[in-house]
């Protein structure tokens, strides 16, 4: 005779408490919230300029940027869990896809906007969600790079052992992917994750403003109001838009991650032993809630079901045993030649019409300035940070005191601080070539990371 088990909170062992209450409100208020974020999507274009300096209209900006960054964090973790696999696996892929990222994320975000406004704009002719498309792809362009890099890495520095280890369980492709590299790639893929965060505000103000012609379209949003703020010269709606940008930053830091920050500790691969560092307090309340934790359980459930799929993908990837043809080889480098050939001929044709010769000297030449701009910084910044940030994670104690704030600080956008800059520059006649260049790098503090962690295992 066969005896089915009711679910826990039917038999009365988890009924709702009152923490349960209070989540569920929480999630019910972020719901309406975001419905009410997305309800002029699909409204005509607005002639004209539409975005006022009252700060009482800061709340709804607020509300209508931060949807639109998560958005594009959704497209880019997407492309990261597709793109970083194909160019770890595939040796001849990887010689294409990789050296291509890494020229996308050198394009600037206005290079993008382009060519991208006219495409979003033209699947959706007057209305708002072209150019909420618009906006949306060029807050993917300033995340989706940085959280790629950091999944590839992680894929092609997964420890010999555990992958012996899968293949001596003979899991297939999927499932070696998302019970090993996956959590083995999970915690630094959390924190890129939030630097992504970071580069989506540092570029809000360029892509809330749409510009078509002779014609700008000013979405709602931080980005825009900072935009119009600069326009007409007026420093406290700047200071307004800081404050609210450090309260939105405070809010999704607190409630998402580092939640996810401290999940994601529980994947670290470490041959040394740190102290336990305690839990946010959001994790604390949503383990004294009984109903959200069946809901947790029965999701959790539903994704190792779909992560222990026999799935076998089609990825070709070379063994350390065997040895790469060196005739197929052959003619991939001979067509990706024949394509980087045209590419460029291409190209210069087109330079050739549009620009004269000294032109195209002038701006590499400007091009060259900049480089060495860069590597200054990062020569500046590396020799700086590195032993500062070497130093705190050696040492549990500060790591727990510091590591909050630096990844607070690694959400705010230095662009915010320009305006401010710039004035103590022309107040005191100082050299922009030289006292610009600490703006480029205000990102330095984003790289730092606790790593006194207690090693845990990752096959489960």
């Amino acid at each position: 005779m066969t005896v089915l088990a009711l679910p826990a909170f039917v038999s009365g062992r988890r009924l709702p408490n009152l923490w349960d209450a209070a989540a569920i409100v929480c999630v019910l208020a972020l719901l309406i919230l975001v419905a009410h974020a997305a309800h002029g999507t699909l409204a005509p274009l607005p002639k004209g300029n539409t975005i006022t300096l009252d700060p009482r209209w800061l709340p709804y900006y607020a509300l209508r940027t931060t949807l639109r960054m998560f958005v594009a964090l959704m497209f880019s973790t997407i492309f990261t869990l597709i793109f970083a696999p194909l160019a770890a696996k595939s040796r001849r892929l990887g010689m294409i896809m990789i050296p291509a990222l890494d020229i996308l994320q050198s394009v600037p975000i206005l290079g993008f906007l382009s060519f991208t406004v006219l495409f979003f704009l033209n699947l959706f002719p007057g209305r708002v969600i072209g150019a909420e498309l618009a906006a949306i792809f060029a807050i993917f362009t300033s995340q989706a790079w940085n959280m790629t890099f950091s999944f590839y890495q992680s894929l092609t520095t997964v420890p010999r052992d555990l992958d012996e280890a899968t293949r001596s369980f003979r899991l297939s492709t999927w499932q070696r992917f998302w019970r090993l590299e996956v959590p083995f790639a999970m915690p630094g893929l959390v924190f890129n994750t939030m630097l992504s965060m970071s580069g989506g505000w540092f570029f809000v103000v360029a892509s809330e403003a749409v510009t078509v012609g002779n014609t700008t379209f000013l979405l709602p949003g931080i980005g825009s109001y900072v935009s119009e703020a600069l326009q007409t010269s007026n420093l406290r709606a700047v200071f307004y838009a800081i404050i609210a940008m450090l309260a939105v930053i405070l809010i999704y830091d607190q409630l998402l991650f580092r939640p996810l920050v401290a999940w994601s500790s529980k994947f670290r691969f470490e041959m040394t032993s740190g102290g336990e560092t305690p839990d946010p307090w959001v994790l604390s309340v949503l383990r004294r809630t009984r109903l959200l934790q069946i809901v947790g359980e029965w999701i959790g459930d539903m994704a190792t079901a779909i992560g222990g799929l026999r799935l076998r993908l089609p990825v070709t990837v070379v063994t350390r045993q065997g040895a790469p043809s060196r005739l197929v080889d052959g003619i991939w480098f001979v067509f990706i030649a024949i394509v980087v050939a045209f590419a460029a001929w291409r190209i210069a044709i087109f330079v050739a019409a549009s620009i004269s010769l000294g032109q195209f000297a002038h701006v590499v030449l400007l091009g060259v300035y900049t480089l060495l701009r860069v590597t200054t910084a990062l020569i500046i910044v590396t020799a700086v940070w590195v032993p500062i940030g070497v130093w705190i994670g050696l040492r549990p104690r500060w790591a727990r005191v510091i590591q909050p704030i630096a990844q607070f600080l690694a959400a705010f956008p230095a662009n915010l601080l320009f305006p401010i800059v710039v004035i103590v520059l022309v107040h005191y006649a100082l050299n922009p070539n030289i006292w610009l260049m600490p703006l480029m790098s205000s990102r330095a503090l984003r790289r730092f990371r606790g790593t006194s962690r207690r090693p845990r295992p990752i096959l489960a």
